[in-house]
C-alpha cells in the first residue's frame, strides 16, 4: 500500500496512471510505502516517467529501509559489487528517472585501428581498480540483471521464468538508462523468442533494429547483444561462431584471438555449461555487421546462471541455490559488479529471516567476510564438506503481495516478485 499527504493511493489501471503523472508534476511530493510505516507516512519513493508510462520507484539509497517481506526491500548495497560503482560508474537521477552508466568498454571503432585492436585483450576482466572504475560488460550485465529483479527469488517463481520473460524485464531495465549521452535501448538487441512459422517477421523486425549498426570511413558504430549461448564452434577459414539460442539463423563471428581469450577468460563458466545440464550460459557482447552483413563480435563476456535464471560462480553456489529453492525460501541473489573473486561478498541475501541474513561461500583463498550489519551464515566450501544448516525462515513476515494493492502490468510500483509487473530499482 503506498501512501501520500496522509491518504491512500488508488494505482489501479488508467487511474493509477493518472495518480502518477499528478505526483510527477510536482516531483516534491513523495508518496509513502506503507510496508514500514513512519510519522512521515512511510518510506519515500518517487514518480519517474519512461516513455509514455509512470512508474512509482523507492528513493536512492532506502531499499534497507523497507520491511524484508516487501518488493521494494533491498538489502545494503555493501552486501555485493554494487557499493563502489554508486555515485560514479552508476548515477541515479531520481527527478528525471533515469540512471547514468559509465561503460568501459567502446561503442564504435576505427576501421584504421581494428587490426591493432583486434590483438588487445577484449574480454572482460570484471575487476575494477576502485571506486571510480567504469562497468565492464559483464558489471553492465549484472546492473540489468539487478535492476530487471531478475536476483529476487520467491517460491511463486517456480517454472516461471523463461525466455520471453527475461527478454521483457530486461528491455524495460535498459529502458531507463543512459550510455555515452544516449538511451541504452539504442545500443541494445536481445533476441526475441524464435518461432519457425514467424521466421520471416522475426527476421525483419532485427533487420530494423540493426539498421542502427551505420558506419562511415571514419568510425564503425557498435551494438550489444545479450542471448543465451546455445553453441560455440569452430567455423571456416579457422574462425569460430557462438550460436546465440534464438537466433538460430544469426551466427556471431569471433575470430581466432577474441577466442582464445573467451576460453580462458570464462574457463569456469564454460565448464559450468558443461557440468550442470540444467544451467543457462549468457553473453553480453559488442558487435558489428561487415559490409557483406555477417555479424562480428568485438568483445565479449560471459554470465552463468541456474534453471532458474539466478547467476551462479560454483558448483557449491549452485547447490546452496537448489536447496534454497527446494526448502521454499525467499532471496536476493548478490552479484559481484567488479570486485575481485577474491573479495568476500555475500552470495544471497535471505529475506525470509527476521532481521534477514547474509550467506556467504568462503574459502581459504577469500578475505574474511566484513560485518555486514546483519546476521551471517557462514559456508567454509574448503572446510565444511557438507552445507551447514541454514537459519529457519520466519513465518510471520509480511509478503509485499499483502500490504500493496493489485496494480496492472505496467503500473506496479516496480516489485518483482509475481514476474507480471514492473522491474525493481536496485540503488
Amino acid at each position: 500500500m503506498y501512501t501520500l499527504d496522509g491518504h491512500t493511493l488508488d494505482l489501479l489501471g488508467e487511474t493509477g496512471q493518472r495518480v502518477l503523472a499528478d505526483i510527477h508534476r510536482d516531483p516534491a511530493r513523495r508518496p509513502g510505502c506503507a510496508c514500514n510505516p513512519s510519522e512521515d507516512g512511510g518510506v519515500p519513493m518517487y514518480v519517474a516517467r519512461i516513455g509514455d508510462r509512470y512508474y512509482l520507484k523507492r528513493m536512492p539509497g532506502t531499499g534497507p529501509e523497507h520491511a524484508p517481506g516487501c518488493g521494494s526491500w533491498s538489502p545494503p548495497a555493501e552486501l555485493s559489487g554494487l557499493a563502489p560503482l554508486l555515485g560514479s560508474a552508476i548515477h541515479q537521477d531520481p527527478e528525471g528517472g533515469t540512471t547514468g552508466l559509465d561503460l568501459g568498454f567502446a561503442l564504435t571503432r576505427n576501421p584504421a585501428r581494428a587490426a591493432a585492436g583486434a590483438r588487445g585483450d577484449r574480454t572482460d576482466t570484471d575487476e575494477g581498480t576502485g571506486a571510480s572504475s567504469r562497468l565492464s560488460l559483464r558489471g553492465v550485465l549484472h546492473y540489468l540483471w539487478d535492476e530487471a529483479g531478475l536476483t529476487r527469488w520467491t517460491p511463486a517463481l517456480s517454472g516461471k521464468r523463461h525466455w520471453g520473460m527475461i527478454r521483457a524485464r530486461l528491455l524495460q531495465a535498459a529502458d531507463s538508462a543512459v550510455a555515452k549521452g544516449r538511451p541504452l535501448t539504442d545500443y541494445l538487441y536481445i533476441p526475441e523468442t524464435f518461432s519457425s512459422t514467424r521466421k520471416p517477421e522475426i527476421a525483419g523486425r532485427r533487420t530494423i533494429a540493426l539498421h542502427r549498426l551505420s558506419s562511415s570511413a571514419r568510425s564503425r558504430r557498435l551494438m550489444l547483444v545479450i542471448g543465451e549461448v546455445k553453441d560455440i564452434r569452430a567455423a571456416r577459414f579457422e574462425q569460430h561462431v557462438v550460436i546465440v539460442k534464438h537466433l538460430p539463423d544469426f551466427p556471431i563471428l569471433i575470430d581466432g584471438d577474441l577466442h582464445t581469450q573467451m576460453r580462458a577468460r570464462f574457463a569456469t563458466e564454460l565448464a559450468l555449461r558443461q557440468a550442470i545440464a540444467d544451467s543457462h550460459l549468457v553473453l553480453i557482447g559488442t558487435f558489428t555487421l561487415s559490409p557483406a552483413g555477417v555479424a562480428v563480435a568485438d568483445q565479449v563476456a560471459l554470465m552463468s546462471l541456474s534453471a532458474d535464471w539466478i547467476p551462479f560462480e560454483s558448483i557449491s553456489e549452485h547447490t546452496l541455490l537448489e536447496i534454497l529453492a527446494a526448502q521454499g525460501r525467499r532471496y536476493i541473489k548478490s552479484l559481484r559488479y567488479l570486485t575481485p573473486a577474491a573479495a568476500s561478498l555475500a552470495s544471497v541475501v535471505l529475506s525470509d529471516t527476521d532481521p534477514p541474513t547474509a550467506c556467504y561461500l568462503t574459502d581459504t583463498h577469500q578475505e574474511e567476510p566484513a560485518d555486514p550489519g546483519i546476521p551471517q551464515w557462514i559456508w567454509n566450501i574448503s572446510t565444511d564438506l557438507r552445507l551447514p544448516p541454514l537459519p529457519p525462515a520466519t513465518g510471520r513476515l509480511t509478503t509485499d503481495r499483502q500490504h500493496r494493492p493489485r496494480v496492472d502490468r505496467g503500473v506496479s510500483p516496480n516489485h518483482a516478485d509475481g514476474e507480471g509487473g514492473c522491474r525493481e530499482t536496485r540503488h
